[in-house]
């Protein structure tokens, strides 16, 4: 038994018998009155008004889940531990990342709690901890840089400390996704696809890796800022490694090797006997605390420590209003990165436990957020991997977890915070190191990426490498602009198959993909896949041409079906039937071209057909066409039949034996 009628035997069969169809023949029969009946019965029907707390609950999601639905019984207990493990991953992260926003240590505790609170009333995401967020950090710790002078500048009225630079950065970022709220622009997350995410996420990870080396191996260098500021520290670091702490280095390579053996062979095992996850860097941090407070190693050895940390909660101030204009494009590029990856977060935990997602709503949250903490000394803040994951993995239910630990972080800020004065920055910069394996680890991702798609492995390695050549900013803008191109050449690309019909089926598929197809004769059926506009026309008609009249110099050469397959010689080529089920869609000099198309092959003798026009296009077409004799035809098939049935050429003994399982009835 053959290989074609073992399958055949094993697949279902599906028989039909029905007309074949025209276009115009099935508007014909429709009845026009009753359509345009229920359309005025759709439009008559009244539109539901919305009372005025409907908005109000929509815009403030908390007074459903939390002051009117909230099962207390049931969820309390789970958001408690949940917001536990949050908080005890907040201090040592909140703390080592205001090391990149070249700000004290209590600022990314401030943020564990100002912009958390007001992401828990209006955010739509159950499961994201707002807060820290090494990227967003460490392009602001670079702004900071830049307009921060400390009281050195000659004009007081330009001197402006690096808690202000930070905050005013954060205003604007608040603003500027408060006014993306208001237009409506929640999808511009969009811009940013997943792939240009990962390969400027993985650069960045290396710029907070060379900003960690001097903390890190306690070496004396200047921070590099600006272009090719990676290749450059790299070389100031061989230049000045004499210089380097040996003490410092070995603490550092401790705690690294501590945090990695824990979190690749440890962590698992211990977390599945425990309720909640083992704060490892807490336990970390809180250890070298005691240490180096119960010693003099530092002192000994030039260590350099935490210093003074504030306790309380920081005062109301408002951002300088001056700075606005100076740091507007960082903060724009820096509210575009903040909710596109913390929205990337939150629907991966939605779709993972299916429940809805507001866009617009996030950036009201985010964006509020941002507005609030910038009057307490917060930086623009994001989502964190490790803690929404803690958050969702222990058993958070609500956002009731932030609240939860945004209250013990405002306890740590009151009491506890003194504590950590005699902590080595080593042991933070550690901690970052670690945090960021992940990101530095993505880059060996570039050869799956390509593998799986050129475009996609382009758009990766060009990201990657313009962010740590060039600058944050502008590598991040380098990414757009080619994937914004690779997206806009796949738009005006399009593709011209001619099709070949599978033996004893009414299926029309490419011939250069299935071997078996055979083009049908006198029919040289033509798919056409992608746009039809100004800017692709003339390929498109250099590719009709191609395949329609480029194998033979005169229309009128014979044709005859000699393998079954390829039409050589015998028949003519008197019809083209374009396929037009994949077109996307087409302009005014789109539409132009193709008359001109269709009109050239007329006048070549061919009867030309067109089927499977969308509806959007369809009326278009039919306005704009100026040649009167194509025939519109719902499916590649009923054109074939409708023209074997009408042509007087249908005798050919090759073709007789491919019978269709479809009637050929006009």
């Amino acid at each position: 038994m053959s290989a074609k009628t073992e399958m055949m035997d094993r697949q279902p069969e599906i028989n039909t018998q029905r007309d074949v169809y025209q276009v115009d023949s099935l508007s014909a029969n429709n009845n026009a009155q009753a359509v345009a009946d229920r359309r005025s019965a759709a439009k008559k029907q009244p539109k539901k008004k919305r009372k005025c707390m409907d908005y109000v609950r929509k815009t403030i999601p908390s007074i459903d889940w939390l002051f009117l639905n909230y099962r207390w019984s049931e969820d309390f207990a789970e958001d408690t531990m949940a917001g536990i493990a949050v908080a005890v991953l907040n201090i040592p992260q909140g703390m080592a990342f205001s090391i990149l926003g070249n700000v004290e240590p209590t600022v990314g505790l401030y943020m564990a709690v100002f912009p958390v609170l007001v992401y828990s009333l209006l955010g739509t995401s159950r499961h994201i901890s707002l807060g820290v967020l090494s990227v967003l950090c460490l392009m602001t710790g670079r702004v900071v840089t830049m307009y921060a002078n400390d009281g050195i500048a000659a004009d007081p009225g330009t001197s402006y400390t690096a808690i202000q630079v930070a905050t005013a950065v954060t205003m604007v970022a608040g603003l500027v996704q408060l006014l993306m709220y208001v237009f409506r622009l929640g999808l511009l997350c969009t811009v940013l696809s997943e792939t240009l995410v990962s390969g400027f996420t993985s650069a960045v990870a290396v710029f907070v890796l060379t900003s960690q080396l001097k903390e890190l191996l306690g070496v004396d260098v200047t921070r590099r800022v600006g272009m090719m500021q990676v290749p450059h520290t790299f070389y100031d670091f061989a230049d000045r490694f004499h210089t380097i702490n040996w003490m410092t280095t070995a603490v550092s390579v401790t705690n690294i090797v501590i945090l990695l053996v824990y979190n690749k062979y440890l962590k698992e095992r211990i977390n599945s006997k425990l309720c909640m996850p083992l704060p490892i860097e807490l336990i970390v941090t809180v250890f070298a605390t005691v240490l180096f407070q119960v010693t003099t190693i530092a002192q000994d050895y030039n260590m350099v420590q935490m210093g003074e940390i504030k306790s309380g909660l920081p005062a109301f101030e408002v951002p300088p209003v001056k700075l606005y204009s100076a740091v507007f494009v960082d903060a724009c590029v820096i509210a575009l990165v903040g909710y596109s990856i913390t929205m990337s977060l939150a629907l991966l935990v939605s779709q993972k436990l299916k429940y809805p997602l507001d866009t617009n709503q996030e950036l009201l949250a985010q964006g509020l957020g941002n507005v609030v903490g910038s009057f307490f000394s917060c930086l623009p803040s994001g989502a964190a991997p490790s803690r929404s994951a803690s958050q969702q993995t222990v058993g958070g239910k609500t956002q009731m977890a932030s609240i939860v630990s945004a209250s013990i972080i405002v306890v740590v800020l009151l009491w506890i915070g003194v504590v950590f004065e005699p902590l080595p920055r080593c042991v933070l910069s550690s901690i970052i190191v670690v945090a960021l394996k992940g990101l530095l680890m993505q880059v060996f991702d570039f050869l799956e990426i390509w593998r799986k798609s050129k475009t996609d492995g382009a758009v990766f390695i060009i990201t990657y490498s313009a962010v740590i050549m060039l600058d944050i900013d502008t590598g991040l803008l380098v990414g757009v602009v080619v994937s914004m191109l690779f997206v806009f050449v796949k738009g005006v690309l399009n593709e011209v198959h001619v099709l070949g019909r599978l033996p004893d089926t009414d299926l029309y598929v490419r011939l250069d993909l299935y071997g078996d197809a055979a083009e049908v004769p006198d029919v040289k059926i033509v798919r056409y896949a992608g746009s039809l506009n100004v800017i692709n026309r003339y390929m498109f008609k250099s590719k009709l041409i191609q395949v329609t009249k480029g194998d033979c110099d005169d229309a009128s050469m014979t044709v005859t079906v000699v393998d079954g397959k390829h039409a050589t010689g015998g028949w003519r080529n008197q019809c083209v039937v374009l396929d037009m089920a994949a077109l996307q869609y087409a302009d005014a000099a789109g539409v132009k071209m193709l008359s001109e198309s269709i009109e050239s092959l007329v006048s070549d003798g061919f009867d030309v057909y067109l089927a499977a026009v969308p509806d959007s296009s369809l009326e278009y077409i039919r306005c704009n066409n100026e040649v009167k004799s194509v025939r519109f035809f719902p499916t590649v098939h009923d054109a074939v039949v409708f023209r074997q049935c009408s042509s007087k050429k249908i005798q050919d003994s090759t073709y007789d034996s491919q019978p269709t399982k479809t009637p050929n009835g006009p």
